[in-house]
Parts: structure tokens; sequence; C-alpha cells
């Protein structure tokens, strides 16, 4: 889904746990993504309104790790050297070009499989054109502020300001300004509009078809071009305000491997740089709820509550994945630390068995966009070939799991096993085969 960094990408040691934790939101979104609709698990469906459930964890994922991947493919822009260092004008067009590609995969897939009823009523925006609009946001962020966390090279001035102050202040919206107005902006126009549409006029409290999110997603576009129709659209345009705090979140956690590279070149300095994520991650995930209990926890709206949450569980997650692959808990044969973990004492055969898991993630974390955009097109292709089934007319995607698994069990763990069948059998084999070939496909 983000765009994928080859193994050998940015100045710092390949962290496995990079491909890892992207590996592991791919296995999320193929089993989410693989459900079939009429029998699905409740636990793998968007929570209706307000609330968050295992679903709506992975789009925040995937913008986390696309803020990860920021600094770590254009590090050179931490790297101490002449008073102005590195221009961020020579990344301008690769930005520019993964903006347009990005959103330009996106529309292919909204299209998708081009029928009339579906150009008639095409969508705008969508996951990855949110992942464009994020990806161009945060990349001109860096490229902008960067250089105010580099080492300073000595006095310089810009602009008849001393460099010093504007350093501090630049560094100062690039740490935590920059959020702080996504969100503040987001929170007064949301609570300062009140909606003229007839039976919106009374509603006060934050409702999504009486929305501000449903007011402009409407208005620019028309109803008919929402996401099935509704009066508002999940990806639409108010919303992505506050989901570029996700992806800047991830970008201040790629900037910190990059900029303390030593700490994670060591077992001991990783797992240290764990302590401080997962405490992190606590931290916001107690003050997203916090918080909830003022804004609701609602990944539609993608309310500050849902960001904080989400961000919380994700820089947590990514400190377990971290520990697990870079800092001995987890060794393979090929890990530098694993004579000295604590898990390398554990038997030969519980190692045996753990590390083709590893490389499994691995492999589908180097190939996340083609991954995502695979799954999407397997599935849209299948849920559009006809099928009948004791008389009634189906797809072959709804049909095959309700007559050859729900039979056998309850109709939504036959949703489940579905999508892990095609995880197992499908996926799994070719992303190890690209891997094996050192393939890896990127925009």
């Amino acid at each position: 889904m983000p765009v994928a960094e080859g193994p050998t990408a940015g100045a710092v040691r390949r962290l496995k746990a990079l491909d890892a934790f992207r590996g592991t939101l791919v296995v999320l979104r193929i089993l989410i993504g693989s459900q079939v609709a009429e029998i699905a698990a409740p636990a793998l469906l968007h929570a209706k309104g307000f609330g968050l459930t295992v679903a709506d964890l992975v789009a925040p994922g995937f913008l986390f790790i696309l803020g990860m991947a920021v600094p770590v493919s254009m590090s050179a822009l931490l790297r101490p050297s002449d008073p102005r260092g590195p221009g961020g004008r020579r990344f301008l067009p690769r930005i520019v070009r993964r903006t347009v590609l990005l959103y330009a995969i996106g529309m292919f897939l909204n299209a998708f499989p081009f029928l009339r009823e579906v150009l008639e009523h095409l969508r705008f925006v969508g996951v990855l054109q949110r992942l464009a609009v994020v990806y161009l946001a945060v990349s001109l962020l860096y490229v902008t502020c960067a250089w105010s966390v580099r080492p300073a090279a000595g006095p310089e001035v810009i602009g008849g300001a001393h460099r010093p102050v504007v350093r501090v202040l630049t560094r100062g919206f690039l740490l935590g300004g920059f959020p702080v107005v996504c969100v503040a902006v987001w929170i007064v126009a949301t609570y300062t509009f009140h909606n003229p549409w007839s039976g919106c006029a009374d509603v006060r409290a934050l409702t999504p078809d009486c929305s501000l999110e449903a007011y402009v997603d409407t208005g620019l576009w028309g109803v008919e071009h929402n996401f099935d129709g509704g009066r508002f659209d999940p990806e639409g345009l108010v919303s992505t305000l506050v989901a570029v705090v996700n992806c800047w979140a991830g970008l201040v956690v790629g900037m910190d491997i990059i900029r303390n590279k030593r700490r994670y070149d060591t077992a001991g300095g990783v797992r240290g740089r764990v302590s401080l994520l997962t405490g992190v991650g606590v931290a916001c995930v107690g003050a997203g709820l916090a918080l909830g209990q003022v804004i609701p926890i609602g990944k539609q709206l993608w309310t500050p509550s849902y960001a904080l949450v989400s961000i919380g569980i994700m820089t947590a997650g990514f400190g377990l994945v971290l520990l697990a692959f870079d800092g001995g808990l987890w060794p393979s044969p090929d890990s530098p630390h694993a004579s000295a973990a604590p898990a390398a004492r554990s038997t030969t055969a519980v190692r045996r068995g753990l590390a083709p898991v590893g490389d499994t993630l691995v492999a589908l974390g180097r190939n996340p966009l083609f991954f995502y955009v695979l799954s999407e097109l397997v599935t849209d292709t299948l849920d559009y070939l006809p099928l009948r089934y004791h008389g009634e007319e189906g797809t072959v995607w709804s049909v095959l799991p309700e007559a050859g698994l729900a039979p056998w069990m309850p109709a939504p763990l036959a949703s489940v096993v579905w999508a892990v069948l095609w995880l197992l059998l499908f996926y799994v084999p070719l992303a190890r085969l690209l891997s094996s070939r050192g393939w890896y496909l990127r925009v």
C-alpha cells in the first residue's frame, strides 16, 4: 500500500522490523479485505458510525508506515554536511511522481472493472488517493523543515533573522506544531459548522450524515460519487486533514531511526528504543481514550481521538515488532544479534519454526503496494463473475465459501477461513517468490 523501499534504502542498517511491520499490516489487510460481505465476521468489519474495530486499524497503520518511509528514503536531508545541507528540491520530482502514481492507481482501482454503472458513479477519492495526498503533504513538510533537526554547522542568517531563531521555530513546527495546526483547524471547522440541509439544521451532535465532511464531499462531487452513495465519503477531504497526523507520527519515528541509527545497530540499543516507543504508544492510547469522552472515536470522520488511539497502537506495535526482529527476541539464522538474544537460548526447533513466519512477513512487507492492488483486483474480479447456487444468483466470490465452507462451520468462521486460505495458498507463496528473486515493485 505505501511506497516500498528496496532492501538497501536509507542510511541506517536495514531493520527487518520496517518490512515485518509492513508485512503484518499487509496480512491484516488481506484478511479483512478477503471477507465475504454477506457472512463476514463482525469483528473484521469497520465500525458503523463511531467505535473502533480491528479493521479500523489498517488504514492508519499504512499511513504510519508511509510516514516512516519518508525520512528513510530521503535520509540525506538529516546527514551533517555543509551549512546549507543537501537541497530538498532534488527530491521534489520523486515526490510529485509518487503522488501522481498513487492517485492514478487509486483511480484505476475505483474504475475497475470499467463497467458503465461503475464509471457513472466513479469515486474521486479512496484509500490510495488519500495516501497520495497525505504523502505529498508530509514529504513537503519534511524536505522543507528537515534542516532544523540536522546538527548546526555554524551561524547563518536567513532573511535578516539569525538562524538559531528560525531553526527553533521550524523544528517546533516539524515536531509538534504541524499536527496541532491540523487538529485545531479540524476541531474549529467541525464544531462551528451547522449543516443547513433538511433534517440537519437542528442537529448539534457530531453526526456523519450531517457533518462538515458530508457537506463538503457532497457539495464538491455529488452524493452519487460518494462511497456507496452515502451523504459523505470516509476518504473525503475534511477527514484527510486529521489523517495527515497519523502519517506525521510515522515521520517522527522514521526520523528517530535515521538520527539515532547507532542505537538501532545493537540489540541493547534497540531494546532501549522499544521502551521509548512502547511508552509513547501507551500514552497516546490513553490520551485518545480520554479525548474520546469529548470527541467520539471514529474512523469514518477520522476524529482526533481516533487518530491518537491509532497512533498509539501503531507506535507500540512497531516497538514490539522491532523488539522481535531487531532486538534479538525472534532470532533468525542471519540475525546479527541471535547469539546474544534471550530467545537464542530457546530450542532450535522453536527457532526454526518461527523463522519462516518472520521471513514471510518481511517478504510481504517488501511489496505492500503490489499486494494491496492485487488483493483488490482479485476480490473485485471474482465478485463480478456471476454464479448460480441453489437457484439464486450470486458471484464466484460469495458462492464458493458459502457452498464449500459454510455447511461445515458457522458462517462468520467460514468467511475467516476463506480469507486465510487465500492468504496462505496464494499471497504468501507469491510473496516468497518475489522476495527470493529480489523483485521489489515500487512507485
